[in-house]
């Protein structure tokens, strides 16, 4: 039994290897604009990554400070209660607010505008120790903030990985559902941003108010760490700078794609209308999952780390529900993105499952009244639960709709772009309304050794088809096969860059042969077509054409399979009828609508 070689598989790896990396350098620089949204792209990710773990470590310093302050005072939840701020008002509660046992009381109430008091149902007590005491009870509430402040900051710098994977989706599909996916997710990154400023500055005024009326008396175990929310208002800046200029790039960029993204190789309208509907379902998907997985790593830090934990009555409950979100999510994604381009019902049916499973988790967690309390009391985890929530409702309608379109020719489509793109063929699009080139009875130069299946290639760029004599005739390019039946004006051209498999079987020829294009058909028809032949041969009887040699300038005779294969080159375009006796050449005006494609087609 043959085996084959590992070294063969190991070199094919490799060129497949290059075959892709040569697509996506084709796609990142093709226009001056994509290589700006890919270059600008991937500095705002760095730069905005830095900023992010900066203030990460700032407020990690933060609650150091305070996590001091309680060890020192041995002022722990467990002993003490749930301390957390409500519209100013620092609350003790034994439990969860809103159940019979809260028992919750105010330490500190605020009135007005920024004016605070504290309550004296306690004695006034003289030590420092004891005042120490005091003040680590009313700052109980900063360090879980903090805490769940550096779970943001994670999220954050997750957020921004992601959405550098999203500019890249944006180019590799060249993709306009993409391009406006990642133009809103920063946005909504701008508006956290300045939502965080916003927020830390009520933040320090409210620890400023208890500080300063509170049992503290004045000492502030914080030091001068209020003095590092710079980093705040640079990282603002920087969404603000990002946004503006990604805005900028991405409208020149939807003029790019404007015309190609839905136009794509061999694709009827109705393709073409499916695979548009698939974009948009790519990208809900992608932004459901990241949410929905960005919810779940939330919810089981502070459930599992947080001091919220001494709360929960079904800990046990509520952490089996998170683990089975959190695996399922991954599956869910693959699933989704697999099944709607394959149009397989099997793995549908499994992403459909799964989905079910995802929307019964939410729905449990909503009843949940310490789930509810979480959702009030931290705005960055309930912006991120509500987001998650509507992307996944809004990525099961568009599957369900995506599976009415099954056996509609999108999935053959897709697999032959893959096998395009793989086999190293550089999609190149054609604008719309193109004047249709003009030729003449002028000889031109063909390279031979490179004729297969329609197409043809040059040794070398812009040597393919050149005029044997200096003339003021218009040059024809020999990637000219068009891949459609139908559509041919919609069409995105494929131009080949691999070896002609036939190469071997023409090495007999000369360097260059010259031959009148003047036979306007594609098919691989057998050699003794009369009309080909007796055009070539300026003859009416089927006879191999003539081949001139550059060197000698002798006419000789071919075999006639070789002459043949000359002909059926993707570099001859096809005709309606034949020209008329007294003129040699190609006429003036191609055929603008579908021609018949050659034997042998991917398609």
């Amino acid at each position: 039994m043959y085996t084959t070689n590992p070294k063969t598989r190991e070199w094919g790896k490799h060129v497949l290897g290059l075959s892709r990396i040569k697509l996506i350098y084709a796609r990142i620089t093709l226009t001056r604009f994509t290589t700006l949204y890919f270059a600008l792209a991937v500095f705002s990710c760095l730069s905005l990554v830095i900023i992010q773990s900066r203030i990460f470590f700032s407020n990690t310093e933060g609650q150091h400070a305070i996590d001091d302050l309680l060890h020192s005072t041995n002022v722990s939840t467990t002993t003490i209660g749930l301390s957390f701020l409500r519209d100013g008002d620092v609350l003790l509660c034994k439990n969860i607010p809103g159940q019979p046992d809260s028992n919750c009381s105010t330490l500190v109430h605020r009135y007005g505008h920024g004016r605070m008091h504290v309550r004296d149902s306690t004695p006034q007590l003289e030590t420092r120790a004891v005042n120490l005491e005091q003040c680590a009870i009313s700052l109980m509430w900063l360090g879980d903030v903090l805490t769940d402040a550096r779970r943001e900051d994670l999220v954050i710098l997750a957020y921004q990985l992601w959405l550098l994977s999203m500019s890249m989706m944006t180019l590799l599909n060249e993709s306009l559902p993409h391009l406006f996916a990642a133009l809103a997710a920063r946005a909504l990154s701008l508006g956290w941003a300045g939502f965080r400023l916003s927020g830390n500055m009520n933040l320090y005024h409210a620890y400023e108010h208890v500080i300063a009326v509170g049992k503290c008396n004045g000492f502030d175990p914080m030091g001068d760490w209020w003095s590092q929310g710079g980093i705040e208002v640079a990282a603002l800046v920087f969404n603000l700078l990002d946004f503006l200029l990604s805005a900028a790039v991405s409208y020149k960029l939807f003029k790019v794609y404007a015309s190609q993204t839905f136009s794509r190789v061999g694709a009827s309208a109705e393709v073409h209308r499916v695979y548009k509907l698939v974009l948009f379902f790519s990208v809900m998907l992608q932004l459901a999952g990241f949410f929905v997985l960005a919810q779940t790593a939330l919810w089981i830090g502070k459930i599992s780390l947080g001091p919220i934990r001494m709360l929960a009555d079904h800990f046990r409950m509520y952490l089996a529900g998170l683990i089975v979100t959190a695996v399922f999510s991954i599956p869910w994604l693959v699933l989704g993105w697999l099944s709607v381009r394959r149009e397989s019902k099997i793995l549908f049916l499994l992403f459909a499952a799964i989905s079910c499973v995802l929307f019964a988790m939410a729905t449990l967690t909503l009843i949940s009244p310490l789930y509810r309390f979480v959702l009030t009391s931290w705005s960055f985890y309930a912006t991120i639960s509500i987001t998650a929530d509507v992307l996944l409702i809004a990525t099961s309608v568009l599957a369900i709709v995506c599976r009415t379109q099954f056996g509609k020719g999108l999935a053959h489509f897709l697999r032959v772009e893959t096998m395009l793109d793989e086999g190293d063929f550089t999609p190149v699009t054609f604008a719309k309304g193109d004047v249709s080139p003009t030729y003449d009875g002028t000889k031109y130069e063909l390279d031979p050794e490179l004729a297969v299946l329609g197409y043809s290639y040059p040794k070398e760029k812009g040597d393919t088809l050149k005029p044997a004599m200096s003339g003021e005739s218009r040059k024809i390019s020999a990637f000219s096969m068009i891949l459609s039946d139908q559509h041919a004006e919609n069409s995105t051209i494929h131009l080949s860059s691999t070896p002609a498999l036939f190469q071997g079987a023409l090495t007999r020829l000369p360097d260059h042969a010259v031959v009148k294009p003047v036979a306007r058909s594609t098919s691989l028809s057998s050699p003794t077509n009369s009309a080909a032949s007796s055009v070539l041969s300026k003859s009416p009887s089927p006879s191999p054409p003539l081949v001139e040699d550059r060197n000698s300038r002798t006419p000789t005779r071919e075999p006639t399979k070789l002459a043949a294969a000359v002909v059926r080159s993707g570099s001859v375009p096809p005709a309606r009828r034949m020209p008329p006796p007294g003129r040699v050449g190609l006429p003036s005006r191609p055929r603008a609508r579908s021609v018949s494609k050659p034997a042998g087609n991917f398609f």
